[in-house]
């Protein structure tokens, strides 16, 4: 058994254990460290979380959409005209026909932020390259513009599709028809004049913002340098009312329930309207079922009988079935169990005879011994009811001619 002063040594190691293993985990780099995806969702140094919080800061709604943007243009709260949608260097490239609904959304005087390469420059004749090669260092010196002290360096810049490639068409085809812009406007630029960023601007309103390299917006970028208080201004130029972040194309996309993809099954598919009607009948039937309709049948009540009324049905049993040495034999057999405290005897009288005799030779009375020998002859000798009378009163009196030696004198 441990001392008082064990028990407390135990008690403050497992404490400390325990400390030890809760800080540890609250220390733990999360997964996020080594997740490169430019995500307003995540918060490690390649995402992007960031930025969609200082958005939030200046008092402008953020949306992380995870679905797909084929019916961005379904409802127009979605995707209002003050809003500008972003896409951050997707992961997984939009379809054609994603980008086609981009584009044409641009169309109707909607704004785009994008940021990286995501396959929907083309709409707009427009393409990131990538110019860390062999002649040229790696990275490039931006231009810093006035109030901006230091900047990333960037590796990808905007280059406009060669003329002959390209055909201006309002109507959507197998591929994304180009919309030529009516204005552009370069935001940033390499010390070669080469384009980091720029904003289209087209005839119905609509605007696109494209930015070469999405480092500008990682959560490193934004805390070490001072990127954000240039791109922040590019994404709230128009003074949009919400800002909605593609996560989708990040491989977030929303997660729903088992219940609530069942209860949807069951409003979409005629399978699931069958099911659930007959739930709905089933339900009113054992409702109704429940009701009672008129006063309560009357039925026999059923009461347990007392222990005299089972001792004399038993009786008037052995009497008609004319038991009447099976009557004695149990009579006999209950002065044994209380003499003795043994179960019950077997159905043979041998074993009773045999106990009798030598019960007359253990007592220490001739009066204990008479009666005793006379129960042994009223259980040998077949007889009538007065034998099952005699029976009683003789095991009676052995039970209080047996009594008497143990009380005092």
């Amino acid at each position: 058994m441990l001392r008082r002063g064990e028990f407390w040594l135990v008690l403050l190691v497992s404490a400390a254990i325990v400390g030890a293993a809760l800080m540890g985990q609250w220390m733990a780099p999360s997964g996020d460290l080594f997740d490169f995806r430019r995500s307003a969702m995540l918060n490690g140094p390649d995402g992007a979380k960031g930025f969609a919080k200082v958005i939030e800061e200046l008092h402008v709604d953020v949306e992380l959409r995870q679905r797909p943007l084929f019916d961005l243009m379904a409802d127009s709260s979605t995707f209002a005209a003050h809003d500008v949608l972003a896409l951050l260097d997707m992961t997984h490239l939009p379809t054609d026909e994603e980008q086609r609904t981009l584009r044409n959304s641009v169309a109707q005087g909607r704004s785009l932020f994008l940021a990286g390469s995501n396959g929907v420059e083309r709409c707009f004749a427009y393409r990131v390259v990538f110019v860390g090669n062999l002649d040229t260092p790696m990275n490039k010196t931006v231009v810093r513009p006035s109030g901006v002290d230091s900047l990333p360096l960037v590796e990808y810049v905007v280059e406009r599709i060669p003329n002959d490639s390209m055909e201006q068409s309002d109507e959507p085809t197998s591929d994304c028809p180009v919309l030529l812009p009516t204005s552009t406007d370069t935001l940033l630029s390499l010390v070669d004049g080469q384009t980091v960023a720029l904003r289209l601007r087209f005839r119905q309103g609509g605007t696109v913002t494209i930015l070469a390299d999405s480092w500008l917006l990682a959560n490193q970028s934004l805390k070490e340098t001072d990127a954000g208080l240039l791109v922040i201004p590019w994404i709230l130029a128009g003074e949009p009312h919400k800002v909605i972040f593609d996560e989708y194309h990040h491989g977030f996309q929303d997660r729903q329930s088992m219940f609530v993809a069942a209860w949807q099954w069951l409003l979409a598919s005629p399978g699931g309207w069958t099911l659930l009607q007959l739930s709905i009948a089933a339900v009113a039937g054992l409702v109704l079922m429940s009701i009672r309709f008129g006063p309560a049948l009357t039925v026999i009540e059923r009461k347990r009988r007392s222990a005299v009324e089972h001792l004399d049905a038993l009786a008037v049993g052995l009497e008609r079935a004319e038991g009447r040495s099976t009557a004695v034999a149990l009579i006999a057999g209950g002065l044994r169990r209380r003499l003795t405290r043994t179960g019950t005897l077997s159905r043979g009288g041998n074993q009773l005879n045999d106990w009798l005799a030598k019960l007359s030779l253990a007592v220490h009375t001739s009066d204990a011994r008479k009666k005793v020998k006379r129960l042994a002859w009223l259980v040998r000798e077949p007889g009538g009811d007065e034998q099952v009378l005699g029976a009683a009163t003789a095991v009676e009196d052995v039970w209080e001619a047996l009594g008497q030696r143990n009380k005092p004198n």
